[in-house]
């Protein structure tokens, strides 16, 4: 009854074609989903039935069509900007792997929509918490195991200043002081100039240090020596007196002869050269007994001395032993005074503001009090075979016996794409080609269904034989 049999041939033509359009239409559908890979649909005949032999061979007819496979196109969909920090693209090969909390699911994706969620999670529009590799501080590297990138409890912890760089400039045309005047932060009489710094104690409190500063005279060589001296308000230092500048210290004045001469250097200390240069830089550290905070020891740097003769050798000229020029900070130069600029180290403590991702996948936290450090790396998983990944529904994929199991990895490394920060992956699915297989598919279908019409016609006709 070959008759009937091309009915089912027509039949099964009519189903294959349809999947097909529901595989067209998903594509279609599709077109606006972040990081969405389309689908092909090839198809292959059914077993043939042999209906004879003959001197050429067996005769075969055929039984119709079936879908063979339905495949995904994995190439690269198109990266469109955002204005999300947190949005990511992966450009290249791998998936952001994703933890579902309730279930501890993995599953996989492509779209790099991310956001934070109230606990400071990192999650996509699911609530599956995006994977990565914690961020040792010390060594700016990615430690340990793949683990949830989640940024609460993040602060950046308060630095006590360490370090004071002061570029000054002196006038060297400042009177000597009347001989016997003795230092007094709360008289300027006793000095010439003073500049102020605010630093940080091992809380974050701030402090306004101030340096003073006094033209002693010239040396022998004529060079001209300048003292100064650092002091606070009293109530910032442990037996201080709120309202009363208090010196740190118990630095050494130079010695001035009685012909006005500088025959010995102090123990804080600054001489300049006949260019206005720094020579030679007596910087001993400065210690602060907080009150209220742990004690901190402070370099004062003035510039890089350049050292002159043999009363100021270079390998002794300047106190951090780093000599140069003598113009790179501090100088006495003709004219008012001036405070250029003076540079510290230290920060107060402070709290996570912003996220930022690079190309590495790396996630830095900038904090409220400037800092900024990297604190997470995003990981990247490849399958063997991740074009048969089981798709689940909200952009994710999940392990399959025939995918194999996956490999995490860094961005960049062992063949892993890159992240693009501030973008997302399009659909790669092409509208043209779609439409054009939509009209293939429609013929085919009509085709299958004429089958149909003409083998009942053929039918029809043979029941009429009986009349």
């Amino acid at each position: 009854m070959g008759i009937y049999n091309a009915l089912f041939s027509g039949a099964s033509g009519l189903t294959s074609f349809g999947e097909a359009v529901r595989v067209v239409g998903d594509n279609i559908a599709n077109v606006n989903s972040i990081g969405f890979k389309s689908q092909s649909v090839s198809f292959t005949d059914v077993l043939s039935q042999t209906i004879g032999v003959s001197s050429t061979g067996s005769q075969q007819v055929g039984n119709g069509v079936k879908i063979g496979t339905i495949s995904r196109n994995q190439m690269q969909g198109s990266i469109q900007n955002t204005s999300s920090a947190t949005d990511m693209a992966i450009n290249g090969n791998g998936l952001f792997a994703l933890r579902d909390p309730a279930t501890n699911q993995t599953s996989y994706s492509r779209a790099g929509s991310f956001q934070l969620d109230k606990n400071f999670n990192l999650i996509d529009g699911g609530g599956n918490i995006v994977q990565g590799y914690a961020i040792d501080p010390l060594s700016g590297k990615a430690i340990g195991s793949a683990t949830d990138l989640s940024f609460g409890n993040l602060a950046a912890q308060a630095k006590s200043t360490a370090n004071v760089t002061s570029s000054l400039t002196l006038d060297s045309t400042a009177p000597v002081l009347p001989t016997g005047t003795v230092f007094n932060p709360a008289d300027p009489a006793t000095f010439h100039f003073k500049s102020d710094v605010t630093v940080f104690d091992a809380l974050g409190a701030t402090h306004v240090v101030s340096q003073q500063f006094t033209r002693m005279g010239q040396d022998a060589a004529g060079n001209n020596v300048w003292d100064y001296h650092t002091s606070v308000d009293g109530k910032e230092i442990v037996g201080g007196t709120a309202g009363t500048p208090t010196e740190v210290g118990a630095p050494t004045a130079s010695t001035v002869s009685a012909g006005g001469t500088v025959t010995a250097i102090g123990t804080q200390t600054l001489v300049f050269g006949p260019a206005g240069e720094l020579v030679q830089e007596n910087a001993p550290p400065a210690t602060f007994n907080w009150s209220g905070s742990a004690a901190s020891t402070i370099t004062l740097n003035f510039g890089n001395a350049a050292g002159q003769g043999t009363l100021y050798p270079v390998a002794t000229a300047d106190s951090q032993g780093i000599t140069g020029t003598g113009l790179d900070a501090t100088v006495q130069m003709a004219g008012a005074f001036a405070t250029r600029q003076v540079s510290k180290d230290g920060y107060a403590a402070g709290f996570l503001d912003t996220l930022t991702t690079d190309s590495s996948g790396t996630v830095s936290g900038t904090f409220t009090n400037g800092q900024r450090r990297a604190l997470f790396q995003v990981a990247l998983a490849k399958f063997p075979n991740d074009a048969v990944l089981n798709h689940v529904g909200g952009n994710l994929m999940q392990e399959t016996i025939q995918s194999g199991s996956p490999v995490l990895e860094k961005p960049g490394n062992g063949g892993m794409g890159t992240i693009t920060p501030y973008g997302l992956e399009q659909s790669n699915v092409d509208l043209a080609a779609e439409f054009v297989k939509l009209i293939v598919v429609q013929r085919g279908y009509e085709a299958n269904s004429k089958t149909i019409l003409t083998t009942d016609q053929m039918l029809s006709s043979l029941m009429q034989l009986k009349r």
